[in-house]
């Protein structure tokens, strides 16, 4: 399990550092809304962690089974939805206590890396023991 753990938390890093460039890209330089800002950053991290996560992390190869895809990305999505519902929210209270500039950036930013950041975890949890354990008829578990 440590070895997994350390490679997601890398394979994570890899991948947020992607979506806070582009979070803060965006929505430092005015070009979108928090809400749009995010699902953009998600979208730029999503397949970079899931193909660390399922190859390098969890050691699998080959095709994908369903059983494996479908909580994923559903796992994936609902992340989405909550980091997005977060900076929106860190914006609507940003401009509530009139934070401007590089303080409203680092604020929704703030926001966005605590929601991911307690995700991050959860995620860790239900990849390890569930999406990616190993179901075989032995008992075995490859996600070791």
């Amino acid at each position: 399990m440590r070895r997994a753990f350390t490679r997601y938390t890398l394979g994570s890093v890899a991948a947020f550092a992607a979506s806070w460039l582009v979070l803060t890209l965006l929505y430092g330089l005015r070009l979108a809304g928090p809400e749009v800002a995010a699902v953009a950053a998600w979208t730029a991290g999503a397949v970079v962690n899931y193909v660390l996560n399922r190859r390098w992390a969890w050691n699998r190869r080959g095709r994908a089974p369903v059983r494996e895809l479908l909580p994923y990305w559903l796992t994936a999505f609902a992340s989405l939805i909550i980091g997005a519902l977060a900076t929106g929210a860190a914006d609507r209270l940003a401009s509530e206590y009139l934070l401007t500039g590089v303080a409203r950036v680092a604020f929704v930013g703030a926001a966005y890396l605590g929601t991911y950041g307690v995700l991050f975890l959860v995620k860790f949890c239900l990849f390890h023991y569930i999406i990616f354990s190993d179901r075989s008829a032995d008992g075995e578990s490859s996600a070791r």
